[in-house]
């Protein structure tokens, strides 16, 4: 099937595609909708100003201090658009929350990742986040802060910061970002195809398994959200596919996940140099790299790798049982590049209907360090819930027994009857290893789910109050009253 290069898509905003590794420093602020007509006449300002910014706008030039980037909350386009939001169109997750009791359970949000001691997001009401990327940590904040202290109809409910580190790295050491799936149509597509077919074939998705209005692995089009045609009297938005009189506000748009990760570095590093042995393959680095699933120069623990590029050409057909890669490692759960299913071709659509994209970036502030967790997809249930409930915080993943991923995995303590779940398993001949009492590494402190419109809904929920009132505004005809009797 053939696609279209979405990457220089004038209607998809530039975070997705551009992630702006030259602009390292960014500003998140995190609002709540006051006022929505002050709020609208805002954003159609930023529109008009082109501070909201899309694909087609190529990774800025050295003079280009800012780029700005707008999603927003379930609550947050109630807000806006009122009875234009049509909640049975969207994500079922994304209009429940991330904080709803039945989303912590599967997402391991309890004990010490409990909402109720975030610091944004499980105590607060929170409607959309405003992303501002920039060279400098001060540029990014005076820029932010700058278009949410503005009489814009809104308050600035918490703001944190996020950067990328020169060297690539995340806090525990690991070369970061080193896998990511690529969009179908793009001139990375074209490249891996002709330099690197192998890993084409591992890691190119189809755009509707992350950007809606396009086809997904199945070949249809995923499940988009839909607004009230009488808001849209210009014709902003397309038809929706599937409602009849209703519009398409999800076209190239995309499901943004957005978690603040304490990363407990020291504890990490104290663990493995406590339980190493020190003999051969059982140094603390050794033990890192098998919990982790990378080298932490970010090659591949794998009996094939291709010598096209030893990051991403291989999978783990050849090492079903773990010896190279640990079944239960933070890697090989998040992605496991057909294995999981005897029929590889089989396995291989599986696993990419699971994949997201990454837009992560480094945290230190009040004594924490950690990432500033995101991701987009074009279903939270079937991608990000999936990969943390299913592969992630499963205990019994793959015929492993009472462990779960031991970087992001929330261990359990015993409880009723039940034993605890905090065990490590790396095969190895002629016994396994098993590393006991892993700790909890990474803890959650702060988390939404959003939605990042087009620019064209964005648009769209500009002009969307000013068209509902002329909509009520229009005399409406009488109605016809029974026959007067002869």
């Amino acid at each position: 099937m053939e696609y279209p290069d979405l990457s220089v898509s004038p209607n998809i905003q530039g975070i997705f595609f551009r992630g702006y590794t030259k602009l390292d420093q960014a500003a998140y602020g995190f609002f709540k909708v006051t006022d929505r007509a002050a709020f609208q006449r805002w954003l159609d300002g930023m529109l008009a100003g082109g501070r909201i910014t899309s694909a087609a706008e190529k990774q800025p030039a050295d003079s280009v201090q800012n780029r700005m980037n707008i999603a927003f909350t379930a609550p947050g386009l109630k807000a806006l658009l009122e009875d234009g939001f049509l909640g049975e169109s969207y994500d079922h997750s994304f209009t429940g929350g991330m904080v709803a009791p039945e989303r912590s359970r599967i997402l391991g949000d309890v004990d010490a990742n409990d909402p109720r001691h975030w610091h944004w997001g499980g105590h607060d009401e929170i409607h959309g986040v405003l992303m501002s990327f920039a060279p400098t940590k001060e540029v990014a904040r005076d820029e932010l802060l700058a278009c949410l202290c503005a009489n814009n109809g809104a308050d600035c409910v918490h703001h944190s910061f996020g950067g990328l580190e020169r060297t690539h790295k995340e806090p525990f050491g690991f070369l970061d970002g080193v896998s990511q799936p690529v969009v179908a149509g793009t001139p990375r597509e074209t490249f891996l195809k002709r330099e690197r077919p192998k890993e084409a074939k591992l890691m190119v998705v189809p755009p509707g398994e992350l950007i809606l209005g396009y086809p997904d692995g199945t070949g249809k089009l995923p499940e988009t959200p839909a607004t009230s045609a009488g808001l849209d009297p210009d014709g902003i938005l397309p038809p929706h596919p599937t409602w009849n009189e209703r519009r398409d506000f999800g076209k190239d748009g995309s499901y943004l996940v957005f978690r603040t990760l304490e990363q407990h570095v020291d504890a990490f590093w104290d663990y493995v140099n406590e339980v190493a042995t020190g003999e051969e393959n059982d140094t603390p680095i050794d033990l890192a790299e098998k919990m982790v699933g990378r080298g932490m120069d970010g090659r591949a623990l794998a009996p094939n790798p291709d010598a096209e590029n030893n990051n991403n050409s291989f999978d783990f057909t050849d090492d079903r049982d773990g010896k190279f890669c640990p079944i239960g490692s933070h890697v090989r759960r998040g992605n496991n590049r057909a294995v999981n299913i005897r029929n590889e071709k089989v396995s291989l659509d599986v696993t990419q209907r699971h994949r997201i994209l990454r837009r992560a970036r480094i945290y230190e502030e009040e004594g924490e360090t950690g990432l500033q967790f995101i991701c987009f997809q074009a279903s939270i249930v079937r991608q990000f819930e999936f990969m943390q409930s299913t592969w992630c915080n499963n205990a019994f993943f793959q015929g492993l027994q009472k462990e779960v991923d031991p970087i992001i995995g929330t261990p359990r303590a015993p409880r009723g009857g039940v034993g605890p779940v905090d065990r490590f398993t790396i095969p190895r001949t002629p016994y396994r290893r098993v590393l006991k009492s892993v700790p909890q590494f990474v803890t959650v402190k702060g988390g939404a789910y959003f939605f990042m419109p087009s620019l064209d809904a964005l648009r769209f929920v500009a002009q969307s109050c000013a068209a509902a009132t002329a909509l009520k505004s229009v005399p409406r005809a009488p109605e016809e009253g029974p026959a007067d009797a002869l």
